[in-house]
């Protein structure tokens, strides 16, 4: 009887501890332990610092999947809507964060770190489903020994506006970006529009442009690696990405042109999380004034908060010439618009 028993204690001690493995598979439980779990689409690098110094602070831990792709996450959360597997999407712009808020899976909140702040409403979904908490510039990068030994005897112009990248010495020289999958991608396409204030033009623009294409990448940082290594010569990048490459010693000019765009940087609250007060918790974080020193130090982005001043050897926001971008009609238009552009220009590359 005794050895019965003894056999059923263990196969129910099996049987829990397989249970206790499946949730530690399936939801990364840090055991005894408050822990929150996040989606990233910034660098590595920045996550690394960030989710460590808020784990210092708050005694929460944090699990991560870092994928620079915010398209791609945001794919990922509409299909676990049925089952939530994270808390916090971080990284990414507004652009991206807004159709989950449509979707319906997104929590609303709105941060009293921010509001004590003063951040400009600019930045703050007006129902509180997502924070813009940085500010990132589009940029031009270039590999500019092989322009100067290739494109210049061409009589090609270096590229400081975006129409220098229509020369025809540029022809499958330059790397842009998928805009359905990155972020920047989609903002770059919007951009077009707003300087010509006619999506018409905009978009034969835009036909001129793809003929100088090489590829169209499905990642923000994916056009540096190419430029650097000289598979191509230019690309439209991010600035941070691409301050972060060349403080690291890739051979990248960075060139801010006129009618540039910029992401507003968002993070937002995944519906059905299993860790919502924390979640709330690594909001707030992040408007916090030495976060937000931090991120700009560290990720070379601009904050939001306007008693922080930018990492020093950045151009002030003033020297950098905006377009009039209209942050409503992207919102409103991106579907129909990410459609245009994968059939007119995505579908062919297949």
């Amino acid at each position: 009887m005794k050895r019965n028993s003894k056999i059923w204690r263990m196969k129910i001690f099996s049987v829990l501890g397989l249970f206790l493995l499946i949730i530690v598979l399936n939801f990364g439980v840090v055991w005894g332990k408050e822990q929150v779990v996040i989606y990233s689409a910034l660098d590595e690098k920045t996550t690394n610092i960030l989710t460590k110094r808020f784990t210092e602070r708050t005694g929460i831990e944090t699990i991560v999947l870092n994928v620079a792709a915010a398209g791609t996450l945001a794919a990922r959360i509409r299909s676990e809507a049925a089952r939530p597997q994270a808390d916090i999407f971080v990284g990414g712009s507004v652009e991206i964060h807004q159709p989950l808020a449509e979707a319906g899976l997104l929590v609303p909140y709105k941060s009293p770190i921010a509001m004590k702040a003063n951040v400009s409403s600019v930045f703050l979904s007006p129902q509180g489903y997502w924070h813009g908490w940085y500010f990132g510039p589009l940029v031009i990068i270039v590999n500019k020994e092989l322009y100067e030994q290739k494109l210049k005897p061409q009589g090609a112009p270096y590229p400081v506006t975006w129409d220098a990248l229509l020369h025809p010495a540029y022809k499958r020289k330059v790397i842009g970006w998928n805009p359905a999958t990155v972020g920047g991608g989609y903002i770059f396409l919007a951009t077009q529009i707003f300087r010509f204030s006619d999506e018409q033009l905009a978009f034969e623009w835009l036909h001129k442009f793809d003929e100088n294409v090489l590829t169209y990448v499905p990642t923000g940082p994916g056009p540096i690696p190419l430029v650097a290594r000289g598979e191509a010569i230019a690309a439209v990048a991010w600035n941070d990405d691409s301050s972060l490459a060349k403080e690291a010693g890739q051979p990248i000019d960075i060139i801010f042109p006129p009618d540039d765009g910029a992401e507003i940087g968002a993070v937002s609250i995944i519906k059905g999380g299993p860790n919502l007060e924390n979640a709330k918790r690594f909001v707030d974080f992040l408007y916090e004034k030495d976060i937000q020193k931090l991120k700009s130090d560290v990720g070379y982005t601009y904050p939001v908060r306007a008693d922080v001043k930018p990492r020093p050897g950045m151009p002030e926001l003033k020297n950098i010439h905006l377009v009039a971008y209209d942050r409503e009609f992207a919102l409103k238009n991106k579907e129909r618009l990410i459609k245009k552009w994968e059939k007119e220009f995505g579908s062919r590359r297949r």
